[in-house]
């Protein structure tokens, strides 16, 4: 299997406008809106306003006020580093999780997990399956395939656990890099039998692969 980038498709890209249209209804700012929509998928991230504004093109004065807002509520909290004052979200403050909830439902899942490991690697084909049926057992399975470093990795699962609100411990983590899952070939791959009675949620490509 090639490794390739696989992006939002047209419908995706669409879909998002709508829901950012309707976040932005929601909270009265289109900045706020982009703001969160930025945050929800990066919440072990420390940022600065520089660094907002250059992601998502807008003025840093625009960012710095709703950051103001967002501070003032404490949902995020800010601290001088060096010459810049960075951000955080606080995932335990009473406000964070209704606020990520409502993104996600805006957004979509899926489009939230894929910016989540956005940044773990070339990563073509990832989705989590839910738990065993009648194993009662509560875990969760990242699966990706593609090219990624042990620190994408951890950043991956770090970051979709902190999304679905899990403790990481709950999210296995099954990586394969291109030529080792090509080995077996998908239709007889363990894996696909293994989740083949779960439910998946697709995050990026088909499942199971070609």
């Amino acid at each position: 299997m090639a490794a390739t980038t696989i992006g939002p498709s047209a419908g995706q890209n669409r879909s998002r406008s709508r829901g950012l249209t309707q976040l932005g209804e929601i909270f009265s700012s289109k900045v706020r809106a982009a703001l969160l929509a930025w945050v929800v998928p990066r919440l072990d991230a420390r940022f600065s306003l520089t660094e907002l504004s250059r992601d998502l093109g807008m003025p840093i004065s625009s960012l710095q006020h709703e950051c103001y807002k967002l501070e003032r509520l404490g949902v995020l909290k800010g601290r001088r580093e060096g010459a810049s004052r960075r951000y955080h979200v606080q995932i335990d403050h009473h406000l964070s999780r209704p606020l990520i909830s409502l993104v996600i439902a805006t957004l979509g899942l899926d489009s939230v997990l894929a910016d989540a490991i956005a940044y773990s690697g070339r990563v073509d084909v990832s989705v989590i399956a839910g738990p065993e049926p009648e194993s009662g057992s509560d875990r969760l399975v990242l699966v990706m395939i593609g090219e990624a470093d042990l620190e994408g990795l951890d950043q991956a699962q770090r970051r979709v656990s902190m999304v679905l609100g899990i403790d990481p411990d709950r999210l296995e983590l099954a990586y394969f890099q291109h030529e080792d899952w090509d080995r077996d070939g998908s239709a007889g791959h363990p894996l696909v039998r293994r989740l083949a009675q779960r439910p998946i949620q697709p995050i990026s490509g088909a499942w199971p692969p070609e």
